[in-house]
């Protein structure tokens, strides 16, 4: 057992060394005891020197102060490794992880996360994995789309490339007339922020740069799209620029 005489120096030091060290200190058994001790014989100086709000009693009180600041730093860092080791011995499902450096008070502390997380894995994970339902959860009835339906469904939606080309349109119809799109610069046109352009040919609807959701469009529609996809869509001869 760690034999400690609590001072502000030696808190100040158990401290620095449980910043510096991965794992649990090692702590003297009657640790909190000693501390609850110590911080009366604080107060009681900063009393005996005209109490809290008295300006004499400054020093005493900016030291009481700063023990408890330690103290509560103390206990935080302490903390994050008992929770750390609780998971490994949640994870691993074993009592393997040292507990010699723990504290009375922090003993229990470990066997109630432990428990609590296993508790958690079983209901949640474990029946997951075994293909059953957490308590709660709804599980959608199995879908009687045919997977050609699903297909032809999905071809619907957005594609999630923000450039990407269209598919070509339909053959033209005999005896309809084509409409020729104008020779522009298509390097200029990716390198603007913006550009109205004006449908010559169908094209389904597709997502933008950032996402958002463009078209369908019917030719003869108009629309202001950023540069990059407009060029793509002269390129491909769906679009004149407007």
């Amino acid at each position: 057992m760690v034999d400690v005489v609590i001072t502000y120096e030696t808190l100040f030091d158990i401290l620095r060394k449980e910043k510096s060290k991965q794992d649990l200190q090692q702590l003297p058994g009657d640790f909190y005891g000693q501390l609850v001790a110590y911080l009366r014989q604080k107060k009681a100086d900063v009393e005996a020197a005209g109490g809290f709000s008295s300006p004499g009693a400054q020093k005493a009180l900016i030291q009481y102060k700063n023990v408890q600041k330690i103290l509560r730093e103390l206990y935080e860092r302490r903390e994050r490794k008992i929770i750390e080791m609780a998971l490994n011995r949640a994870r691993s499902e074993s009592n393997i992880v040292d507990t010699t450096p723990l504290l009375r008070e922090e003993k229990s502390f470990l066997e109630e996360c432990a428990t609590l997380l296993g508790q958690h894995k079983t209901r949640l994970l474990s029946l997951v994995l075994e293909g059953e339902a957490p308590e709660g959860t709804v599980v959608p009835e199995p879908s009687t789309e045919t997977e050609e339906e699903s297909e032809s469904t999905e071809s619907s939606e957005p594609t999630a490339d923000p450039v990407a080309e269209p598919a070509d349109p339909s053959p033209p119809v005999p005896g309809e007339e084509r409409v020729e799109v104008p020779a522009v610069d298509i390097s200029i046109i990716a390198s603007q922020d913006a550009c109205s352009v004006r449908f010559v040919a169908p094209v389904p609807k597709f997502l933008g740069l950032k996402g958002e959701v463009h078209g369908p469009f019917s030719p003869g529609d108009t629309a202001e799209l950023p540069g990059k996809i407009a060029s793509v869509l002269l390129k491909k001869k769906r679009v004149e620029v407007a």
